[in-house]
């Protein structure tokens, strides 16, 4: 479980490496992000394999699987034939925080940008930390839902200022050209419309949560439409993982901040590499 490294660094980075070479899968984010923290935390004895592709950098106090693999899938094309995305979980303000995602992303990766970020802040997630069940449709849970879902009634004005702050994080990325696309995740209109009003780099990306809304709301797909953002449905929870459960695989440590990234062939439009970086605390006693 992190080995030396709980003894020498108050911060860590813990990067999956390709869970697709895994036998992870297409499942949740959280059953994937999960699993992936396990086999690249825990070193079965009998597994030398898992062993093998451990990698500690002990400078920036990482812990790493497959890294080379993982550069062999991000160089065996050409970077303008390869699209890289990335999805920033957030439940805390903290700029900081965005800061260390995007760059522990871009270092890990060995790029010196990547094609979008889309950041989801859930402030107010911990009380729904279990992901909504896929085999009960909540559209027969009626109107609750979708109120329950409501980012600005859910996190207020302060929610909206803390957003604005994050994203402006976020911004400086693209300025220098280290982000080519912005994007966030599960807003409202009213909340999507006040960020977009201070943006100086405007989102061209919105991701909504099907599974907390059976149709997208007309109001934002119609503004998602007249300022040309792209809108895209996603399954993700709100909490990629329980504090709880985090601590049973690196006791001591709780999670500041998750990522997940994509690697597509841009021609082909396939998937081949994919992929979460965590960043962990602990705490100073």
């Amino acid at each position: 479980m992190i080995p030396t490294i709980t003894k020498k660094y108050q911060t860590v980075v813990i990067s999956t490496g390709n869970i697709i070479t895994t036998e992870l899968g297409q499942r949740k984010s959280n059953e994937e992000l999960y699993d992936g923290l396990k086999i690249t935390l825990h070193s079965d004895p009998n597994a030398e394999r898992v062993v093998v592709e451990k990698e500690i950098d002990q400078l920036h106090g990482r812990v790493q699987r497959a890294t080379q693999e993982l550069t062999t899938r991000l160089t065996e094309n050409g970077r303008n034939e390869i699209s890289i995305g990335a999805k920033i979980f957030l439940n805390r303000h903290s700029t900081e925080c965005v800061n260390q995602a995007v760059e522990a992303l871009l270092s890990i990766l060995s790029v010196t940008h990547v094609d979008n970020v889309v950041l989801a802040y859930h402030p107010n997630a911990v009380a729904n930390a279990t992901p909504v069940a896929t085999t009960k449709s909540p559209c027969s849970e009626g109107s609750t839902v979708s109120r329950a879902a409501n980012w600005s009634q859910r996190n207020g004005k302060e929610g909206v200022a803390e957003l604005k702050e994050l994203y402006q994080t976020l911004e400086q990325y693209a300025l220098k050209q280290q982000i080519t696309q912005l994007g966030i995740a599960d807003l409202d209109a009213a909340a999507l419309e006040e960020l977009h009003k201070s943006a100086q780099v405007a989102p061209t990306i919105a991701q909504v949560n099907l599974s907390t809304c059976c149709v997208v709301p007309a109001e934002l797909q119609e503004f998602c439409t007249a300022h040309d953002i792209q809108l895209n449905t996603h399954s993700d929870p709100e909490l990629l993982l329980p504090a709880e459960q985090f601590d049973g695989l690196a006791p001591g440590y709780t999670i500041d901040w998750s990522l997940r990234y994509q690697v597509h062939v841009r021609c082909r439009g396939v998937l081949t590499a994919k992929g979460y970086i965590v960043g962990a605390s602990r705490s100073s006693d």
